[in-house]
């Protein structure tokens, strides 16, 4: 698979905004790396009901994930993982990801605001700079349109 764009963001597939972001990449499938959503058929089911017209959603394990990525090429695909620790959790089994996009991490009491739709706690904190020390460029953008905030200059 070519992965197009790797995303976090907690509301998983959902509106507009993922339409947008399938649009401005042509995917054309959204592999949802998360191991306990993998394991829940009836939120696999909803999850591919929710997809844009013409995008298969599939969820998986962190491990099936990466050994899909080593043998797969083709299709446009977008990884989307709900927690940051799921994009950890995949560079460490060996996927070299460029870049992550921090989409939306909602507020939680561990958590503290680096922007409206951005909270992240110590722990996702130390996470960020794990991906950073093994050479992930995380960012912040909402929108294909917004400007690409470095998430390292606001934690």
């Amino acid at each position: 698979m070519s992965v197009e764009l790797a995303r976090v963001d907690e509301r998983l597939v959902h509106g507009q905004i993922m339409t947008a972001w399938v649009r401005r990449f042509w995917i054309q499938r959204i592999v949802l790396v998360d191991d306990e959503i993998a394991r829940d058929e009836f939120m696999k089911q909803l999850l591919a009901m929710s997809a844009p017209a013409g995008v298969t959603v599939e969820a998986r394990s962190v491990a099936d994930t990466a050994e899909i990525l080593k043998t797969e090429s083709g299709e446009k695909t977008m990884l989307l993982f709900k927690e940051i620790g799921g994009a950890l959790a995949l560079v460490e089994q060996g996927y070299d990801l460029k870049e992550l996009n921090i989409g939306n991490i909602g507020s939680t009491p561990a958590r503290k605001a680096i922007t409206r739709e951005v909270y992240v706690s110590q722990e996702e904190k130390e996470m960020l700079r794990r991906l950073q020390a093994a050479g992930v460029e995380s960012y912040i953008q909402k929108l294909p349109q917004d400007s690409r905030v470095d998430i390292m200059s606001k934690i």
